[in-house]
C-alpha cells in the first residue's frame, strides 16, 4: 500500500512539474530570417504582394515538385488565396493575403499542419539609405494559448517551421534575381482586355537608330498603303510597330496597318482575314527542293496571309494585355517594353514575345508642339 501512495505521489509531482513548466513555456513563437537585395522596392513588394508566385519561392513545392495549387479570390493584395495539396510530407494548406502596405509590408494567414493558431507570415521590406540594396525580413509567428502540448512543440519551432522560412526567403531572393531590375514604380501599367482587328502588316528591320527605323517604317506604310487603294480597305486605327525583336545592332520588326474590313477583293478574288493558324514543323530533308514562291492568297510558315509584294495580313491579339502610355521620344520604348516585362514577372503574368506575344506600340496623340504619346502593349496570360 505504502508503494502504491508512493507511486501516486510521484505521479502527482511528475504531472505537476510537467504543468509548471509548461505554464513557464511561451505561449507565442517567432522565427525571422533576412535577405538583402538589390531589386526596386516595387518590383519586391509587388512579388511579394500576390500568390501568382508562390510555386517559384513555397517551400512546400521543394517538398513535393508535384504539389497541386488552385487560386481564390483577389489577384494581389488582401483576399488573394492560395491552396495546396501534396504529399504526407507536405499535406494540406493555406496562405491569404490578409494587410499590406505598399513597399513596406505584406502579411499572410497561414493554414497547416504545423503546431498552434493565428499563424501568420509577415514580410517587410527595409530599403538601405542609399536606395540601392532592401533587407527583406520574412517573419513566422504562431499562438499556442494555453494549449501546454503547443507550448511544448513550440520548442521545436527552431525545426521545420524555421526551414520553411528559411527556404522560402532564399528562393524569392533567387526569383527576384530572375526579374528584368528596372524600376516601374512611376510608370503606370495597367491589365486591358483588347479585340482582335484585321491588320495589314510589312516586315521588316533597320539598325537600331531613330533615323534609320523612322525611314524603314515610312516606306512600309507606304507599301500598306498602296495595298490598301487596290482593296478598297481604309485605314481603322493607328500604325502598330510590332516587335520581334531588338538585337544589339538591328530592330526586327513588323509595320502593321489595322483596317476596315477582314474581307477583301484583289485581282478578282476576294480573301478574308484571318487569325494565324501555324501548321506543324515539318522535318526538313538535307536534298529537299526550295519552297515555291508564294502568291496572293498563299499562306506563310506563320500562318499569315499573303496579299501583295512584301504585305501580308492577319487578326491581331485578342486578349488579356499589360498595356503603359508614355509622352516623348521614341528612344524609351525598348525601356518601357522592359518595365512591362517586369511587371508582368511581378504579378506572375505568363507572356510570351513568340507570334501572338509579341509587343506592339502605337501613337495615340501628337500634341500642338509634335510630341507623341505612344501606347506600349505586351500580351500576356490570366
Amino acid at each position: 500500500m505504502t508503494r502504491v501512495l508512493e507511486l501516486l505521489v510521484s505521479l502527482l509531482i511528475v504531472a505537476a512539474l510537467v504543468v509548471g513548466v509548461g505554464a513557464l513555456l511561451p505561449d507565442h513563437g517567432h522565427v525571422e530570417r533576412t535577405v538583402e537585395v538589390s531589386s526596386p522596392v516595387r518590383q519586391i513588394f509587388d512579388a511579394a504582394n500576390t500568390l501568382r508566385r508562390f510555386p517559384e519561392w513555397s517551400p512546400e513545392r521543394r517538398l513535393d515538385p508535384q504539389l497541386h495549387m488552385t487560386y481564390d479570390g483577389k489577384r494581389n493584395g488582401p483576399g488573394a488565396v492560395v491552396n495546396w495539396n501534396g504529399n504526407e510530407t507536405v499535406g494540406k494548406g493555406k496562405l491569404e493575403i490578409v494587410s499590406s502596405d505598399e513597399d513596406s509590408q505584406v502579411r499572410m494567414a497561414v493554414e497547416n499542419d504545423f503546431t498552434g493558431t493565428n499563424k501568420f507570415y509577415t514580410i517587410t521590406l527595409n530599403p538601405s539609405e542609399n536606395g540601392k540594396t532592401t533587407k527583406i525580413v520574412w517573419a513566422y509567428d504562431v499562438d499556442y494559448g494555453w494549449d501546454l502540448k503547443s507550448r511544448y512543440a513550440g520548442l521545436y519551432i527552431h525545426g521545420k517551421p524555421d526551414a520553411n522560412v528559411q527556404t522560402a526567403v532564399s528562393n524569392f531572393a533567387n526569383m527576384l534575381a530572375s526579374f528584368p531590375n528596372v524600376d516601374y514604380k512611376d510608370q503606370d501599367i495597367q491589365p486591358v482586355e483588347v479585340t482582335g482587328v484585321p491588320l495589314l502588316f510589312v516586315s521588316t528591320k533597320s539598325p537600331r537608330t531613330l533615323d534609320e527605323v523612322a525611314d524603314v517604317t515610312l516606306t512600309a506604310v507606304t507599301q500598306i498603303e498602296e495595298v490598301m487603294k487596290k482593296t478598297g480597305l481604309t485605314q481603322a486605327g493607328p500604325v502598330r510597330t510590332i516587335t520581334t525583336n531588338w538585337g544589339d545592332e538591328n530592330y526586327v520588326f513588323d509595320v502593321a496597318i489595322p483596317v476596315s474590313a477582314a474581307e477583301f477583293t484583289l485581282d478578282g478574288n476576294t480573301y478574308t482575314i484571318t487569325t494565324p493558324v501555324v501548321s506543324e514543323t515539318v522535318e526538313e530533308l538535307s536534298d529537299a527542293e526550295p519552297a515555291a514562291e508564294l502568291k496572293a492568297g498563299d499562306h506563310d510558315e506563320d500562318g499569315n496571309l499573303i496579299v501583295d509584294g512584301k504585305v501580308k495580313a492577319r487578326l491581331s491579339y485578342s486578349g488579356l494585355a499589360l498595356v503603359t502610355e508614355y509622352a516623348g521620344s521614341p528612344a524609351a520604348l525598348p525601356l518601357l517594353r522592359l518595365q512591362e516585362k517586369a511587371f508582368a514577372e511581378t504579378h506572375g503574368y505568363l507572356y510570351s514575345e513568340m507570334n501572338g506575344g509579341r509587343f506592339w506600340d502605337e501613337i495615340s496623340a501628337t500634341s500642338e508642339e509634335g510630341e507623341n504619346t505612344y501606347k506600349v502593349y505586351l500580351p500576356v496570360e490570366p
